[in-house]
């Protein structure tokens, strides 16, 4: 156990704030309280002597500070070979954390800092949930320059989204695509990939003789198959989007790689096209994402274990695909008419 001084509070002059001065194996350690108040200052100098003697005081030319965090958070995204863009929320952050060192982000600056989004700013819960993931990420990272991790109180988030698609929805909504998205959308919500996954398929991932696509590349980083050899259906969609691209090819001399394409090229988003087909169609606020929830509820419906149809859209637990499940008033019906037909079996036949 290190020799640790009791320690004493003192003032710089020209300054308000108190100082504080302890001993570690003969070593001084002096910095600023960042506080006016006398008590406040005492409880912040037995804070730092009781980190000494537990070993978990760090130097202050070695504490971490908020852009050596940021950094750290960017190289472990480039390490995990994370998909989704931290830059908008780190630049959130930094508006009110920047400044600061890690150990300066207590629990109650956090706190502060959730009140400021939500009430000022009206964030909404779900925005400051993504934000404060960011931040705990940031802190575990920084862990071992920092004397504690604080405890981040996460808001309470519901936004678990209950959109689906039915067949005749589908059908008034794919005349007002453009002609390049049709077979595209057409595949989303026949198969539940996400619209990531097909943007990315190539035409070498399409499997013609055992009549299956291949995923190489996932969202959880496993290889997915989809077997058409006895769904008509996607196959019809795929040999239609395999004369389009064909006739593309030879009307401007090039191979297109991608199974779905925009002018030879990867298509990056629909955005536009999809909220003006949505809107046309009579369905604003619809969402792409839609047609995972819906391929979720088909496979259901159809009778296919939770286990097969895990695999078949990619969900690697339970938990997941089952928030994906929405019980609509079809399967309620069903589920009821099966009673019925239970206890008018029982009255038939009783015992």
């Amino acid at each position: 156990m290190p020799n640790v001084s009791r320690g004493s509070l003192y003032k710089q002059k020209g300054t308000k704030n108190w100082f504080i001065k302890f001993y570690v194996d003969g070593k001084p350690q002096q910095e600023t309280s960042g506080t006016a108040d006398e008590q406040e200052a005492l409880a912040f100098l037995r804070r730092r002597v009781q980190e000494a003697l537990s070993g978990r005081f760090v130097e202050r030319s070695e504490r971490v500070t908020f852009t050596e965090m940021r950094d750290l958070l960017f190289e472990n995204y480039r390490f995990k070979r994370n998909r989704t863009d931290p830059i908008p929320r780190v630049v959130r952050l930094a508006e009110f954390f920047g400044d600061m060192l890690g150990e300066q982000i207590t629990e109650e600056r956090i706190r502060e800092y959730s009140r400021k989004r939500l009430d000022t700013d009206g964030a909404a819960p779900a925005t400051l949930h993504r934000e404060l993931s960011i931040l705990r990420r940031m802190l575990r990272l920084s862990s071992s320059r920092l004397p504690r991790v604080p405890i981040i109180d996460m808001p309470r988030v519901h936004n678990a989204r209950q959109g689906f698609f039915e067949e005749e929805d589908l059908q008034a909504l794919l005349p007002h695509l453009p002609p390049h998205a049709r077979n595209l959308v057409e595949f989303l919500y026949l198969t539940g990939w996400r619209s990531g996954e097909a943007f990315r398929a190539r035409w070498s991932d399409v499997d013609w003789i055992r009549r299956a696509i291949h995923l190489r590349d996932s969202k959880n980083r496993e290889p997915r198959v989809f077997p058409f050899r006895y769904h008509r259906r996607v196959e019809e969609v795929l040999g239609r989007q395999r004369q389009d691209v064909t006739r593309w090819e030879q009307e401007n001399q090039q191979v297109c790689p991608y199974v779905f394409h925009w002018r030879g090229k990867m298509i990056h988003k629909l955005r536009r096209s999809w909220r003006r087909a949505c809107e046309r169609a009579g369905m604003p606020g619809r969402l792409i994402h839609d047609f995972r929830r819906t391929a979720v509820r088909n496979l259901i419906r159809a009778g296919v274990q939770q286990s097969i149809a895990m695999k078949m859209t990619g969900h690697k637990t339970g938990s997941i695909f089952r928030r994906y499940l929405i019980v609509d008033e079809e399967l309620l019906a069903q589920a009821a008419g099966a009673v019925a037909d239970y206890l008018e079996e029982k009255q038939r036949h009783p015992k």
